[in-house]
C-alpha cells in the first residue's frame, strides 16, 4: 500500500515551556537562574488533518540547549473526539503513523498530544493540536475476505481502472475490523451498493443465514437481519442480491422482494407467488419500462417462469413462460434442471446457464425478450436458442461463470483456468484465455461493472470491459484486473493485466461508488 503522507513543519511561536524553581527567603538576594527548556516553533499550523488510513507525518521544529540523548518522546491520539482516553502512535521525535480512525464529524476533532520529556529531571514539554481525520474511501472495489473461514473482514482497492478522477492505487486492507474492533460473523457470498433511507449509502451483504449492511462513510455497521425486514421471514436464508432502476432486489426463502432502498429503510413483503425462486434470476435492468422485469428457472416445475414488473405501477404476477414445441426448446418441459447462472442481455434477451441432474451436461437457454403488443399488453419472453456446451475443454471442473450482456460470450473458470465461450454462431466455440500463476486457485470471477449499473450517467471506460478475478495460494489472497480485448472473442490482455495482493480468501468483490 502506498503511503500518502500529510508533513507538517511547525515554525516560530513559542509555545509552552515549563519552568520551576524553589524560593527561600534570603534577606540579602535572591538568586534566578534560567532552566534549560525545550520549545516549540507553531506559526501557520494551528490545526492537523489527514485521510482516513493514511500517514500522518509532523516534523516538529524543535529549540532546546539540552542533549537530544536525554530526551523521551511521545505521541498521543485520544480514541474518540473529547475522549480522555489516549493511545500512543509514536515515541521517535518525529510521527510517522498510520490513522484507522472513522472520519470525524463536523466541529469534531480529535487531540494530538506531544510530549518530550527530559530523563534528567523529569520536566515533561508539551504541545497539543486538534486533528481532523477525512474520509479516503471513495468509488472502487470492497473485497470480502476470511482469515478463518468461519468470519468475514472487509478491505478496499481504489485505481484509474475503477475509481473515475484518480491516478493512484490505493488498497486498504482489514478497515472493518481496524474500525469496528470484530469481524463480520459468517462468510460473505455476496454484496452490493446501495442507498438506504435514513442510513445513507451501504454495502449490503448476505451469508448464508445472515444479511447485513456496512455504512460506506466510516464503515461502521448499519441495520442487519431483523432490523432490514418489515416482516422478517421464518428464518433468514438470504440467495442473492441485484437491483433494477429504483428497485433493490433481495432473493431468500425462495422468495424475491422488490424495495426502493433510497425511499425504504426497510424490505417489504415478497412478491406472492407458489414458485421457488431460485439463487440464480435474469433482471432486464435496462429502464423501469421493459414489458418485462425478471426470468427464472423453476427447478420444481422444470419450466421457465416471468414476471412483467417489480414496481406498485406494473403486474407483480408470476407467470409461466407459454409452451412451444416449435421453438428452440420447449420452455416448460426441461425437468431435472439446476441453475447455474442467469443474466440479461442489452437487447432483453435472458441468458439462463442449466445442468441437467442426470446426466449432468450444462446447456445455455436463451429466452427472447418479453414486449408489448399494440395494444399495450404484455407479449412473454419466448424459447430463442439453445446451445450444448457439453464438449466444452474441462466443463465438468467449472466452478465459476460470467455470462456477458452485450456480446455473446460467456467466460466459466475451474480452479487455475478460464476459458471463454463464442456463441455467434449456430455451433459455439470454446477456447482457452488465460491461466492462473503457480500455486494460485481462483475463488471469485465476475464482470467488473460500476455500481448502478446501467442506470446511471457516465461510465469508465473500463465497465463491462475487464473481468475482475480473486486467487488465494494458501496463505495470500489476490486480485486481479483482466482487460478483455476484441469483443466477441474474449481475448484477455495478458500484458495490461493488473494485481493486487495482501488479501487472505476472498469470498466476494462489489463496487462501490
Amino acid at each position: 500500500m502506498n503511503k500518502h503522507s500529510i508533513i507538517y513543519f511547525l515554525f516560530a511561536l513559542f509555545s509552552t515551556s515549563l519552568f520551576f524553581s524553589s524560593c527561600k527567603e534570603d534577606l540579602s538576594s535572591l538568586d534566578l537562574d534560567k532552566i534549560s527548556g525545550v520549545s516549540f516553533d507553531t506559526t501557520g499550523t494551528s490545526s492537523l488533518n489527514v485521510f482516513q488510513f493514511e500517514h500522518l507525518v509532523v516534523k516538529p521544529n524543535i529549540t532546546t540547549e539540552l542533549d537530544p540523548a536525554d530526551l523521551n518522546y511521545e505521541w498521543k491520539i485520544n480514541v474518540a473526539p473529547g475522549s480522555l482516553t489516549y493511545d500512543v502512535i509514536g515515541t521517535e521525535r518525529d510521527l510517522d503513523a498510520e490513522i484507522r480512525l472513522r472520519p470525524t464529524d463536523a466541529n469534531k476533532f480529535h487531540q494530538i498530544v506531544y510530549t518530550i520529556t527530559d530523563k534528567n529531571t523529569g520536566l515533561k514539554y508539551v504541545m497539543g493540536w486538534p486533528l481532523t481525520v477525512r474520509n479516503s474511501i471513495s468509488e472502487g472495489l470492497v473485497i470480502a475476505e476470511t482469515t478463518d473461514g468461519t468470519t468475514t473482514d472487509i478491505s478496499h482497492i481504489m485505481s484509474p481502472l475503477v475509481t473515475p478522477n484518480y491516478d493512484k492505487v490505493s488498497v486498504k486492507h482489514n478497515i472493518y475490523s481496524s474500525l469496528n474492533g470484530v469481524t463480520i460473523p459468517g462468510l460473505i457470498k455476496e454484496m452490493r451498493y446501495t442507498n438506504l433511507r435514513g442510513t445513507g449509502p451501504v454495502i449490503l451483504g448476505i451469508t448464508d443465514n445472515s444479511f447485513i449492511t456496512i455504512k460506506t462513510l466510516d464503515y461502521s455497521p448499519g441495520p442487519a437481519d431483523e432490523g432490514l425486514f418489515y416482516n422478517t421471514p421464518d428464518g433468514i436464508k438470504p440467495q442473492t442480491l441485484a437491483g433494477l432502476q429504483q428497485v433493490d432486489v433481495y432473493v431468500g426463502n425462495n422468495a424475491i422482494h422488490g424495495t426502493w432502498l433510497a425511499t425504504s429503510d426497510k424490505i417489504g413483503l415478497p412478491f406472492a407467488s407458489s414458485y421457488k425462486v431460485p439463487d440464480h434470476i435474469a433482471l432486464d435492468a435496462r429502464s423501469s419500462g421493459t414489458a418485462v422485469a425478471l426470468s427464472f428457472y423453476d427447478e420444481t416445475n422444470g419450466s421457465f417462469i416471468y414476471q412483467p414488473s417489480l414496481t406498485a405501477f406494473g403486474d407483480r404476477t408470476m407467470h409461466m413462460v407459454p409452451s412451444a414445441s416449435s421453438q428452440a426448446f420447449n420452455p416448460t418441459a426441461l425437468p431435472f434442471k439446476v441453475n447455474v447462472a442467469a443474466d440479461a442481455t442489452t437487447d432483453g434477451d435472458y441468458l439462463h446457464l442449466l445442468k441437467d441432474k442426470n446426466t449432468g451436461k450444462i446447456g445455455l437457454y436463451i429466452l427472447g425478450a418479453g414486449r408489448y403488443d399494440a395494444s399495450n399488453r404484455v407479449v412473454p419472453p419466448y424459447a430463442k436458442s439453445f446451445f450444448d456446451l457439453s464438449s466444452a475443454p474441462e466443463i465438468d471442473a467449472a466452478v465459476h461463470f460470467v455470462l456477458l450482456n452485450d456480446q455473446r460470450v460467456m467466460y466459466y473458470a475451474t480452479k487455475t483456468k478460464i476459458y471463454a465461450m463464442l456463441y455467434g454462431a449456430s455451433n459455439p466455440q470454446f477456447e482457452l484465455r488465460y491461466t492462473a500463476p503457480a500455486g494460485e486457485e481462483i475463488t471469485t470471477l465476475q464482470i467488473y461493472r460500476q455500481a448502478n449499473y446501467p442506470f446511471k450517467v457516465g461510465y469508465l471506460p473500463t465497465n463491462n470491459k475487464q473481468l475482475i478475478m480473486s486467487t488465494f495460494s494458501g496463505t495470500e489472497g489476490k486480485v486481479y484486473l483482466l482487460p478483455m480485448i476484441n469483443p466477441g472473442v474474449g481475448n484477455i490482455d495478458a500484458a495490461n493485466i493488473k494485481t493486487y495482493g495482501g488479501f487472505k480468501k476472498i469470498t466476494a468483490i462489489a463496487p462501490q461508488l
